[in-house]
């Protein structure tokens, strides 16, 4: 049964579900969800999947239909039950001009209530979907990056405005393909790769999320490649290789319905059916589980944290500014003030101010010099949260440690002055019966807790308010130093460094999205023998060989130089 309204409220609507309910004979007992459908283009696609995908996952369909640049405002509407809505209900607003400002509230009067909502962009998907009108009142977020027009940029703004409950079609046309390579992988005896390749389409998201999840999963960064010549014109992936010692393991998709599977030792391969999958399947299967899918969080934060993509560190961020003093003191004291300020800003916006600090020689003069700075711009410690930039793993009272440095002229006056203790976050020390690599894990999970309900790695927006960072004469910051196999560690919060070029060999450091979660940025530095590396920090983003040019604010970022730091001659 099909009914249309026009020039309609939702008022309106609603007691008309409701007249077709008891003439049809239909109820909303058994509906177990509300889909919401934001259309821009061709409605009868996704009308078709979400009626397919109804049968498994009853639901009451509202499809929004806009027309923001229609020269009269109103509102029309098209409600099916029955047959013509598969096992659920369907309400198609065409919304135009105005109406479209109280969308919100419009949605809103047609919800089923007390169950859950889950939104879908069949395209056109929002950069930051938790932060759309309709996405903020869902659970569930769906996205299909590849049928936007920019799909990998797309695929880009999603990693950055990320937050728990988002998905999209390109990871769930991976499912049978990360369960095939995983079944293929663990045949015994499992060694890990030593060479990772994904081939497909150029510009495929699926292709990406495919080399981000093998990153992610094996540690070892995935080379993509483009497809052969002579293979078939399909989109998407094409195959995975696995090169380890005991052999290669190849998938190879050879059509649309199937692919080749062959293993070590194992030169003829195995056809194994997987046909491409509906717009219906993908529905459906994202239906089936409305809790977050964290995976798919960690890998689009692995695809686009990569040490290669410097735009994940600077895009949309104030450029770096230099304030040049005297010397070291003066470097501590102008760092300190500021950061002091910065943090009352923060209490008064969010009722919490979160503090990283740093070691070396400025940064420990740096904390030496903030109580007194702390006190004076009248921050309340009760609401100022403590954590390190990063910590020599060694006994916890070595005076290598960097909270050690700080015990006597930071954390004492602190604590005397009214910062309660929990709000001090020391990173662990082989005292306390963790490995190291066990010991990041276990930080990275206190700033993960401390960062709310989404991951911190990919919420795509601030956490600290100040970060403090010294920089060494290589350029190295936290213990991320140039060229070094630790930096590519972006899947969490911190990470464990072994053999760093500094000793002692053995570090914890917070990682590139973590650092670059912060709204104000402190690069703390003094010394002639450091010019050089303030010099190349300046001129350009380059993690891997330079990690100072890297990290940025949110809100600002500040060179504290002195002046033999920024290459100032001293006067004669």
């Amino acid at each position: 049964m099909i009914t249309t309204l026009t020039d309609t409220t939702a008022s309106a609507i609603d007691k008309q579900m409701i007249e077709m309910r008891e003439t049809f004979g239909a109820n909303t007992i058994g509906r177990v969800l509300t889909l919401i459908i934001i259309a821009t283009g061709d409605i009868e696609e996704p009308l078709e999947a979400a009626i397919a995908a109804s049968h498994e996952h009853p639901a009451r369909v509202i499809v929004v239909d806009a027309d923001p640049e229609a020269e009269n405002s109103g509102l029309d509407a098209e409600i099916r039950v029955g047959r013509d809505a598969g096992a659920g209900e369907i309400v198609i607003l065409h919304a135009r001009g105005e109406v479209l400002g109280a969308l919100d509230t419009l949605v809103m009067a047609l919800l089923l209530p007390d169950a859950p909502i889950v939104t879908w962009w069949p395209e056109n998907a929002p950069g930051s979907p938790v932060h759309d009108v309709l996405g903020s009142m869902s659970q569930r977020r769906i996205t299909d990056a590849a049928a936007c027009e920019e799909p990998l940029g797309t695929l880009k703004r999603l990693r950055r405005g990320y937050a728990n409950g988002d998905s999209d079609f390109a990871w769930a046309r991976l499912t049978r393909w990360r369960g095939l390579v995983a079944s293929a992988y663990e045949v015994p005896p499992i060694s890990t790769p030593t060479t990772v390749q994904v081939t497909g389409t150029a510009g495929n998201p699926s292709v990406a999320l495919m080399a981000g999840w093998l990153e992610h999963t094996l540690g070892i960064q995935a080379e993509v490649l483009a497809p052969p010549a002579e293979d078939g014109d399909f989109a998407g992936v094409h195959g995975v290789r696995l090169v380890r010692t005991d052999g290669v393991i190849d998938l190879t998709r050879v059509d649309d319905e199937s692919i080749v599977m062959k293993l070590p030792g194992d030169d003829t391969g195995q056809h194994v059916t997987m046909p491409r999958r509906t717009l219906a399947e993908l529905l459906t299967e994202e239906l089936r589980r409305l809790d977050p899918d964290e995976v798919y969080g960690e890998v689009l934060a692995t695809t686009y944290s990569s040490i290669s993509d410097t735009a994940t560190y600077a895009d949309g961020k104030p450029e770096p500014t230099d304030l040049v003093v005297p010397d070291a003191d003066a470097v501590a004291q102008a760092a300190a003030q500021r950061s002091a300020q910065q943090l009352v800003v923060g209490i008064e916006e969010r009722q919490l101010a979160h503090l990283v600090l740093t070691g070396g020689t400025v940064g420990t003069k740096t904390a030496a010099a903030l109580p007194a700075a702390l006190e004076k711009a009248g921050v309340d410690l009760t609401r100022l949260h403590l954590w390190w930039g990063d910590e020599r793993f060694v006994g916890p009272d070595s005076e290598e440690r960097n909270e050690v440095g700080v015990r006597a002229t930071l954390l004492e006056p602190l604590q005397e002055a009214g910062l309660p203790q929990r709000n001090i976050h020391v990173m662990p020390s082989p005292a306390d019966g963790m490995s190291l690599d066990d010991a990041a894990a276990w930080y990275g999970q206190q700033l993960d807790q401390m960062g709310g309900d989404e991951p911190f790695r990919t919420r795509g927006r601030a956490f600290f308010d100040v970060l403090m960072l010294g920089v060494g004469p290589d350029g190295h910051i936290a213990s991320l130093f140039p060229e070094h196999r630790d930096q590519r560690q972006v899947g969490a919060s911190a990470t464990g460094v072994t053999d760093s070029p500094k000793p002692p060999s053995e570090r914890i450091s917070l990682t590139w999205p973590v650092l670059n979660s912060s709204r104000h940025v402190a690069l703390l530095v003094a010394g002639a023998e450091k010019a050089g590396a303030v010099r190349d920090g300046h001129r350009g983003i380059d993690p891997w060989k330079v990690p100072a040019s890297a990290v940025r604010g949110l809100d600002s970022t500040t060179w504290f130089l002195d002046a033999a730091a920024a290459g100032e001659q001293p006067e004669s």
